[in-house]
């Protein structure tokens, strides 16, 4: 049981490594992802690069990372919440960090929120209710923008009352932050959002 456990966090970890708006980009333009735009390999950036069809691509792409792992879980092992979220989130790291890009990758916004549109709804919809004020308040400030991740272990909580789900939102929320201060912000350099500090 450990043994198939590890194969498939393993299995997972891959699959969240493919570097869907990389492909994506290269498929349709040719172009390195990695070297173009921000340098960011994820969909704002793959969009403003690769246009429409690499965003498809990409979307599509990152939307698969979280129903695989999901579907692992509850097709090999009947369903363990536990099982899946580890599988869910072992493809999240690797959408962060993919060992096809040399530990580089997207920030998972759109695996984690498909997984948790999966998992928990109610915790989803919460959250969206919750950032989305804070995000609008900001005014373009990059400190305030980076409160809203530490919502996720809170409300997972509030809503499913199992440790290990709030486990799984806090380590998600670990990585947003992580990734937040390693990599640049789409939105900001590519002047959808203003930082205010700048």
């Amino acid at each position: 049981m450990l043994l198939q456990i590890l194969f498939f966090s393993l299995l997972s970890y891959l699959y969240g490594a493919i570097p869907f708006a990389y492909i994506g980009t290269y498929l349709t333009t040719g172009k390195n992802l990695g070297k173009e735009g921000t340098g960011n390999i994820g969909v704002t950036n793959a969009f403003k690069v690769g246009g429409m069809v690499a965003v498809i691509i990409t979307i599509l792409g990152e939307i698969s990372k979280a129903l695989l792992p999901i579907y692992c879980g509850y097709r090999f092992f009947g369903g363990n919440l536990n099982i899946t979220l580890l599988f869910a989130y072992c493809a999240l790291i690797g959408t962060s960090f993919s060992i096809f890009l040399k530990g580089k990758g997207g920030r998972g916004s759109t695996v984690a929120l498909w997984s948790l549109l999966i998992l928990s709804p109610y915790s989803l919809i919460l959250l969206l209710m919750l950032w989305l004020p804070v995000i609008k308040l900001s005014r373009g400030n990059l400190s305030i923008k980076r409160i809203p991740p530490f919502f996720i272990p809170i409300v997972i909580f509030i809503v499913e009352r199992d440790v290990f789900f709030a486990l799984f939102g806090l380590l998600t929320s670990f990585l947003f932050t992580l990734s937040s201060y390693v990599k640049k912000d789409d939105f900001v350099e590519y002047g959808i959002i203003h930082d205010t500090k700048k």
